[in-house]
């Protein structure tokens, strides 16, 4: 049997785009648009900071980053690296054959 796997074959594209990791819902555009989303929140002296606008300045400033202790510093930034190890898993497999079938199920 020197039948060649056609990857390609109907079946096989309706398989793998039916996998449920297949519609993840973190994506490199994903990203793109909810960074769009937190740029157009409204600041004003007068509104709260939502949460995603003070998680950032707890990561970014350092005067924020005062609003909480040392323990709470490191589980936060512990946080984001865990989500940002994950956010790169999902946007770039790590391994040939995963980034082989994501870019066969992209085209």
């Amino acid at each position: 049997m020197n039948a060649k796997l056609n990857i390609k074959s109907p079946a096989i594209m309706a398989t793998l785009k039916a996998c449920p990791t297949h519609h993840a819902s973190v994506s490199r555009e994903r990203f793109i648009e909810g960074w769009a989303e937190l740029q157009r929140e409204d600041v004003t002296p007068f509104i709260k900071p939502t949460v995603p606008v003070m998680a950032a300045l707890l990561l970014h400033d350092d005067r924020f980053t005062q609003l909480l202790n040392e323990a709470e510093q490191l589980k936060l930034k512990s946080l984001v690296q865990l989500a940002l190890d994950r956010y790169e898993q999902q946007t770039n497999p790590p391994n040939k054959l995963g980034k082989l079938i994501t870019g066969l199920i992209k085209e």
